[in-house]
């Protein structure tokens, strides 16, 4: 079987992506112009070096493990501070490995095992592993079982609030941000006021965030990757508020200064920015280059996130100058790329660890109850003491009985246990069966429909229609007609048209009156009318779309509908794109929304996926769904096209 598109771009580009990457390391000091001035844009083709040879030549010559885990915990601090994840989920790693075989030698084993978690959340936040690093920050805050504040486990806070940003889930995030205010740590005040300054521009609650952004820098100090990431934030706004100069100033000097002081992160995410701004002003050319560059970054340092959002948008830019080739491909690479995030991600666990999260947040309120407990409970041990000697005795006696009795109990819940799993599998094969035979039903139902109709429109066409059509002419042909006579022509003459009406109303017409692009137009622009969010529509080579055969168009024409349909009733998106797109042979429709999403693993088909499956299967087609909490959906069905068009 060969491969299909989407696997076929996938191997391509695993299989030349170093030298994309040489090819793009030709572009190492590209530039635009802004006005009267050039920015300079640079692409790495090489992990920058942050960390000087004297701390790895240190590390290797220290005997001590609790100074050995420090240096490795601050080579891991530093390489978040530059933005290389991978190297950060390494050394945390590498904490766990000397953990593991030193447990008994440590002094504070507690306090490394936070900061090697810390490490681990950062390091999967960066590639967009959100879920992942949900259950490491969760994790590090369970190793504190000591109520009081711990500077290690409000770091960890802050991250599992940055994971709720992402993951849209604000009220958490507002909770843990709220705490860290109280903390005694200038540094982690600081970063919960940038935090909540992020929530709110998320929320386009504008002036608010300004003002926790100012808060940020007033509490700030020295940390001067915190005060560009306030400024970077500090420049989306004014592109919000249209102060486009003072926008593109603020992102020139924080690549400057980013640059000049190792923080790669910040810089692409500057780069990116700049990107953003040249597709909005439609410098489709200049935002080609702007996000190559930042993809180059991404791909070198293993950025997972990064690179989607990347693509994302260089497939927006070839979209609109009309490269479909290139936009299909990155589309597949979007794909490939959102299925090793999901593969990554460990959703059972991780609501697993909330739970227990949230039961720890009540410990402290247990913690003051048990002080009093105490004075309780020595009175009743002593009452117990007396009480045991003379149930000893007895106990003695019972445990073998007690023994055996455990002992067949285990046996019969064994056998419980296995029975009701044998009714669960049986059940699910039943609902198997009884789904595949109603979906086959329902197929055999839908031909069936329009095929009767069909008929039906043929007969009423050519039979009924062609004798009222007789016999309309030979009593015309009768010569002088009396009043009753023509009567009778001007009712046949009716029934005639009628007859017509209702067998072309039997058959799709429209797709013989109109172009097939032309009939989505018009219903994605009634759609439009309904509704309060953005459609873009998209079509390529739209001759050839609309030269499709009548079966192709009726099917894809009602999936359309069904998708518009789910999106309105379910998805709360603010932004469409609806793609068509003919390659090699190959018929393809993207429709992608930005909407709240949902887990492909554990949804069930309802009767419109049902139909849409159906209808895709019945042209040896695939339809694909790419969705996740927060992270909109998207579908693609893919069908082959059997002649040249």
């Amino acid at each position: 079987m060969s491969p299909t598109p989407l696997r076929k771009n996938v191997f391509l580009y695993k299989k030349y992506r170093d030298n994309i990457i040489i090819f793009l390391i030709a572009l190492f000091a590209s530039n635009t112009a802004i006005g009267q001035e050039m920015i300079n844009f640079k692409a790495f083709g090489y992990t920058p070096k942050t960390i000087p040879d004297s701390i790895y030549h240190q590390l290797k010559r220290e005997v001590d493990i609790d100074k050995r885990l420090d240096l490795i915990y601050n080579i891991g601090i530093t390489h978040a501070h530059a933005g290389t994840s991978d190297s950060i989920v390494f050394y945390a790693k590498r904490m766990d490995s000397v953990m593991s075989h030193t447990k008994q030698k440590l002094s504070n084993y507690n306090l490394h095992q936070i900061k090697a978690k810390r490490l681990q959340g950062d390091g999967m936040y960066m590639n967009g592993l959100y879920e992942n690093a949900l259950k490491a920050y969760i994790e590090g805050i369970s190793i504190v079982k000591n109520p009081l504040k711990h500077p290690e486990v409000e770091w960890l806070k802050i991250g599992l609030g940055k994971v709720y940003i992402q993951k849209k889930n604000y009220k958490k995030a507002k909770e843990l941000f709220h705490e860290c205010l109280k903390s005694a740590e200038s540094e982690i005040i600081a970063q919960a006021n940038y935090c909540l300054g992020v929530l709110n521009f998320r929320q386009n609650n504008i002036t608010t965030a300004a003002v926790f952004l100012d808060k940020a820098l007033a509490h700030s100090g020295k940390s001067l990757k915190l005060i560009l990431k306030v400024e970077l934030y500090k420049g989306f706004i004014a592109w919000e508020e249209e102060n486009n100069d003072e926008a593109f100033d603020i992102f020139e000097s924080i690549m400057e200064r980013s640059l000049e002081h190792d923080h790669y992160d910040i810089y692409t995410e500057a780069v990116l920015s700049f990107g953003r701004i040249y597709i909005q002003l439609e410098r489709y050319d200049d935002a080609e280059m702007i996000l190559t560059i930042a993809y180059t970054n991404a791909i070198q340092w293993n950025r997972l996130e990064l690179q989607r959002r990347v693509i994302n948008g260089l497939r927006r830019v070839y979209s609109v100058k009309g490269d479909y080739k290139n936009a299909y491909n990155l589309m597949t690479q979007y794909l490939g790329i959102s299925n090793m995030i999901l593969k990554e991600q460990n959703n059972i666990v991780v609501k697993d660890l909330e739970y227990k999260y949230q039961t720890l947040q009540k410990e402290k309120e247990i913690f003051e109850l048990k002080e009093i407990q105490l004075v309780k409970q020595a009175e009743i041990n002593r009452e117990k003491t007396i009480r045991q000697a003379f149930l000893y005795g007895f106990l003695i006696l019972l445990i073998p009985i007690l023994a055996l009795l455990y002992v067949y109990y285990q046996k019969l819940q064994t056998q419980n246990q296995l029975n009701i799993n044998q009714k669960e599998l049986n059940n699910r094969k039943i609902v198997s069966l009884l789904n595949e035979q109603e979906l086959k039903l329902a197929r055999t139902s839908l031909d069936a429909q329009q095929e009767e109709r069909t008929r039906i429109a043929q007969e009423l066409h050519d039979s009924i229609g062609g004798n009222l059509a007789g016999i309309k002419l030979r009593m015309s042909n009768k010569g002088r007609l009396n009043e009753e006579e023509q009567g009778i022509i001007l009712q046949v003459d009716e029934t005639y048209k009628l007859v017509r009406s209702i067998s072309h109303d039997l058959t799709p017409s429209k797709f013989h009156k109109n172009a097939f692009t032309t009939l989505i137009r018009e219903y994605v622009e009634s759609i439009k009318q309904i509704v309060d969010f953005s459609i873009n529509f998209l079509t390529h080579p739209e001759e050839k779309i609309d030269n499709l055969s009548e079966t192709i168009k009726v099917q894809i024409y009602q999936i359309i509908q069904e998708l518009f349909t789910n999106t309105i009733k379910h998805a709360n998106a603010k932004n469409i794109d609806l793609h068509l797109t003919i390659y090699e042979k190959t018929f393809q429709l993207l429709f992608e929304d930005d909407g709240k999403g949902f887990n492909v693993a554990q949804i069930q088909d309802g009767i419109g996926l049902s139909n849409m499956r159906n209808r895709a299967a019945q042209l040896k087609g695939e339809l694909v769904i790419d969705s996740a909490i927060s992270r909109g959906t998207v579908f693609t069905i893919e069908i082959p096209l059997e002649e040249d068009l």
